[in-house]
């Protein structure tokens, strides 16, 4: 029971027992009041009568006697009068008491008793005999019950007013408790909100300060603790002349795709200025900063139908990024930003000679990250020998798959129509080796049983606008695959498309009441960058998800991003790249570590790490505490 109703059920019934002590009280004092009054009436009635019978004449005295007794009688009130003479002649008359109008049981409780007066009656000093008068309470007992009914009656009036008047001072006492109630929950959904009200009473003023004061310093430390790994970021992985990513940035971005299923890259790039040196030499390290400067503005601009991202400077002279779509499209940027670099340093007498290169090459998701680099530097080798502005591609043909946009939308189109898509899931476990979750990934059966892997068509399916249709694929196969381990919580990984448009929220929801149904568990996730584009359908999505009784996660947390986000949701775990924190140990940065635990248990996040690659990398995870853990050297996606 709330405080509110505590207060109020506590002053309404300490109210109700006053109000009955008083009736009780009332009714008592009525009651004798009542008693008197009928003594009072038999005694006046015996001396009225008495006087009457004293002044009878002599003759038909006996019947006259009579008449008056009966005419007394009349009036209800009297239950026996008796009149006994001298010589011991009785003339008694009896009436039939009156109705009380009053329950039995108030009879019972008030129990009046019945009154009996006894008198001589005298004529001029001679005594004619001894008058009996007996008054019974029938009525007293109808009058007292009215009396009781009024005042009842007003009695619940007053109660009704005073319960409404107490409800709303005690409402009006607990406005402060509420809005401190509500910053509780606040902070349990990992907001921490201030409330500039204060209550006129002193103790409810005392605890809103110290609320506040708290809520003020547990947002210093989330602060504070997202400003250190910020810094760790830059320190670790930028660039200090042209703010890019550095090489490291862009080894853990493509060590990361090529570890996990979900990847979002299917090219790199290196962009290479040929004699960088030389130019330095002749014109200085002014000039070779800008030109640098130039490159990296050029590659950090957005260019319309080209999903580029992840750019770094990879070396003094060489930037890289990683593509979402294929070398072809990667290409056709590249052009583009070779026609603007002529365009901007064609006017610069000390840059006019300067020039590009690149090496672009496709990504397989069993590639080696060795294997990649060796394919880009092959491919930027051509490219040198070629000379100013060469291209050169490499192509691992691996997989026979469709070439251009238009081949891939019928490619998808016919996976989808005829089911030649299934999941493969892989645990994540605890140090205990006892596992947490089976993440699910998908993956296309193609032509000659070939697998394609998800990391191959699911950039492509976000380029088409595919993606709704993924994810609506996969939740029905998860609704209708009845031989799933219901023991273990299955995770899924929604798209970006998902957060941004509504249209497939209904199947999202039939998918989660069907696993509550079914006793089965989720834990549905979004990457950092997909739940960053949509913070207001994030809440919502957590709301749904924990409303339903499954966990909500954020996938890939990037510190090169705000983690407000990680505010605006209700997340129960982040999952974070396992290169990250081994860089970590690495670098020797321990505070960033110390202050991304400090956000999790604030936040009462836990912290998963994923693509966990090494038998070194586990144990150097382990060093650092980290409890819970994913990867291929852990274990390979299994089909569910």
């Amino acid at each position: 029971m709330t405080l509110f109703k505590q207060l109020t059920v506590a002053i309404s019934s300490l109210f109700v027992v006053l109000m009955l002590l008083a009736l009780v009280n009332d009714v008592s004092r009525a009651g004798q009041l009542q008693q008197g009054q009928l003594q009072t009436t038999a005694e006046d009635t015996a001396k009225t009568l008495g006087t009457a019978i004293g002044s009878l004449p002599g003759m038909d005295f006996a019947a006259t006697i009579a008449a008056l007794i009966q005419a007394t009688l009349d009036h209800g009130y009297y239950e026996r009068i008796e009149f006994e003479s001298a010589d011991g002649t009785s003339i008694e008359q009896q009436a039939r008491p009156a109705a009380t109008n009053a329950p039995a049981w108030f009879v019972n409780i008030v129990a009046l008793q019945p009154v009996k007066v006894s008198i001589p009656v005298i004529r001029d000093g001679t005594p004619l005999g001894q008058l009996s008068v007996e008054v019974h309470p029938g009525a007293a007992y109808g009058i007292l019950y009215q009396q009781l009914r009024s005042v009842l009656l007003w009695n619940l009036l007053l109660l009704a007013g005073g319960i409404a008047l107490i409800w709303i001072v005690v409402r009006h006492l607990m406005s402060p408790l509420q809005r401190i109630q509500r910053q509780a929950d606040a902070i349990h959904r990992n907001q921490f909100v201030e409330d500039d009200f204060e209550p006129p009473t002193i103790e409810l003023k005392s605890v809103v300060e110290a609320m506040n004061l708290m809520i003020a310093r547990v947002q210093g430390i989330f602060e504070e603790q997202e400003r250190t790994l910020s810094r760790y970021r830059q320190l670790l992985y930028r660039d200090r002349i042209t703010n890019l990513g550095n090489r490291r940035y862009l080894l853990e971005q493509l060590q990361q795709s090529m570890s996990e299923e979900s990847n979002l890259f299917n090219c790199m790039a290196i962009i290479k200025i040929p004699d960088f040196e030389q130019l330095r030499e002749q014109h200085g390290y002014e000039a070779s900063n800008n030109l640098v400067k130039i490159v990296a503005d050029l590659l950090r601009k957005p260019h319309a139908g080209h999903n580029v991202s992840r750019v770094s400077r990879f070396n003094e002279d060489e930037f890289a990024f990683l593509g979402e779509d294929d070398s072809n499209a990667a290409i056709e940027f590249i052009d583009t930003l070779f026609e603007q670099f002529r365009q901007q340093t064609g006017d610069t007498p000390e840059l006019a000679g300067a020039s590009l290169v690149a090496g672009v090459c496709n990504l397989q998701p069993d590639d080696e990250i060795t294997q990649v680099l060796a394919r880009v530097d092959f491919s930027l080798s051509q490219a040198i020998n070629k000379g100013p502005f060469a291209i050169e591609q490499q192509i691992s043909a691996n997989l026979d798959l469709p070439q251009g946009k238009m081949q891939w939308r019928n490619w998808l189109e016919t996976m989808l129509n005829e089911e030649q898509l299934f999941l493969v899931g892989q645990l994540a476990i605890s140090n205990e080796r006892i596992p947490i979750q089976r993440e699910l990934f998908i993956r296309a059966r193609g032509d000659g049983e070939q697998v394609v892997p998800a990391a191959t068509f699911i950039p492509m399916a976000a380029s088409l606008g595919m993606s709704l249709e993924i994810d609506r694929a996969v939740f029905c196969m998860i609704t209708s695959n009845a031989e799933l381990d219901r023991r273990i919580p299955l995770a899924i990984n929604l798209s970006a498309a998902f957060f941004e448009r509504a249209a497939a929220h209904d199947d999202f929801n039939r998918l989660l009441e069907h696993c509550r149904q079914n006793d089965m568990r989720l834990c549905v996730e979004a990457s950092h960058a997909a739940l960053a584009r949509s913070p207001g359908m994030c809440s919502q999505v957590s709301e749904r998800v924990r409303g339903y009784g499954h966990s909500f996660g954020i996938d890939n947390l990037d510190f090169g991003q705000s983690l407000q986000l990680l505010q605006s949701g209700e997340f129960d775990y982040a999952k974070i790249n396992a290169r990250v924190l081994h860089d970590m140990v690495e670098s020797d940065m321990t505070a960033s570590y110390q202050a991304l635990r400090t956000l999790g248990d604030t936040l009462d996040i836990r912290i998963i790490a994923v693509a966990v690659d090494s038998q070194q990398m586990y144990n150097d995870l382990l060093e650092l505490g980290i409890e819970n853990m994913q990867g291929y050297f852990l274990g390979e996606p299994e089909v569910i």
